[in-house]
């Protein structure tokens, strides 16, 4: 059953290597590079024609994976009607930018140098990537990294949240004095709201701030922790029992361990293709530890 966590409880994470999982995403959705929307070989069929131009559905896949990610909402069908109506209105802006004769302006030539160097990249990648990302690897790092691995624990637990230490010290000498947690939620409650919000009912260590996780996991079942204090406030935790945490089945984590794959050997290879790199910054700015220049802009 879905359980909403409090945001407050959530921790940062970091945020992965955006290029390598951007262009892996064909690979992770199935094990392939062709697009959602792409027809089988040889049945690359034209859906309209604008002014006797076609749009195929090729068309329509490359536009999906460019725009999929912010259409993730919707339904295939409205995303395909989308990115349809999108493609059509391209086209005929193109070809009346073609008519006004811009196609030799400067910015139109090097939009399209970028642009080519863009498709060479995210072909280049995702062929790459093809043999990263395998049944035979995914099946191995299941074996490996979940099958083998010892189980993962969730808590089920409660607590009381106030703003200060010296609250937070009253109510642990109350039920060390024999105050049930119980009856020091009642009168205390378990946070800004309600008693009720005492209750966090059943998450994993990496759901909570690290203060509050470590204190939690290192409870016995009916145990009550010190005061321990997060960005939040100070807390005196119950832990009410721990369960190990059923393992996903192959299929359940195979996007998981691909976009780990890919993640890993996407930092590899950009690691070792900087290092044979030759990076000569010209104009105003800096290179930083990683090698790649970071532009200065020029005071007007």
């Amino acid at each position: 059953m879905y359980r909403k966590v409090s945001p407050m409880f959530l921790p940062r994470r970091p945020a992965a290597l955006a290029l390598a999982l951007s262009l892996a995403v064909p690979l992770i959705a199935g094990g392939s590079a062709t697009p959602a929307f792409a027809q089988t070989e040889g049945q690359d069929a034209t859906i309209v024609e604008v002014n006797g131009t076609p749009i195929r559905y090729s068309d329509v896949a490359l536009a999906d994976e460019e725009m999929g990610v912010a259409l993730a909402r919707l339904e295939p069908e409205q995303r395909f009607q989308y990115l349809l109506g999108m493609l059509i209105d391209r086209r005929i802006v193109a070809e009346a930018a073609r008519n006004a004769k811009v196609e030799d302006h400067p910015e139109v030539i090097s939009r399209q140098k970028y642009f080519a160097e863009k498709a060479l990249r995210d072909f280049y990648w995702t062929q790459l990537m093809q043999d990263k990302v395998t049944d035979a690897t995914i099946a191995a790092r299941y074996e490996t990294e979940i099958v083998k691995a010892p189980p993962e624990q969730e808590a089920n637990a409660r607590h009381i949240l106030v703003q200060t230490r010296a609250e937070a010290d009253k109510i642990t000498a109350e039920i060390a004095a024999g105050l049930s947690f119980d009856d020091a939620v009642a009168q205390y409650g378990g946070g800004p709201g309600t008693p009720q919000d005492s209750d966090l009912g059943w998450f994993h260590r990496e759901e909570m701030v690290p203060a509050f996780g470590d204190a939690v996991f290192a409870l016995k079942p009916g145990e009550v922790s010190g005061p321990v204090q997060t960005d939040f406030g100070w807390h005196l935790i119950q832990l009410v029992d721990l369960r190990d945490v059923p393992k996903p089945t192959l299929e359940e984590a195979r996007e998981d361990i691909a976009r780990t794959i890919v993640r890993e050997e996407g930092q590899k290879l950009m690691e070792k293709l900087r290092a044979d790199a030759k990076i000569d910054v010209v104009g105003a700015g800096e290179v930083p530890s990683g090698g790649r220049p970071q532009i200065v802009p020029q005071a007007q």
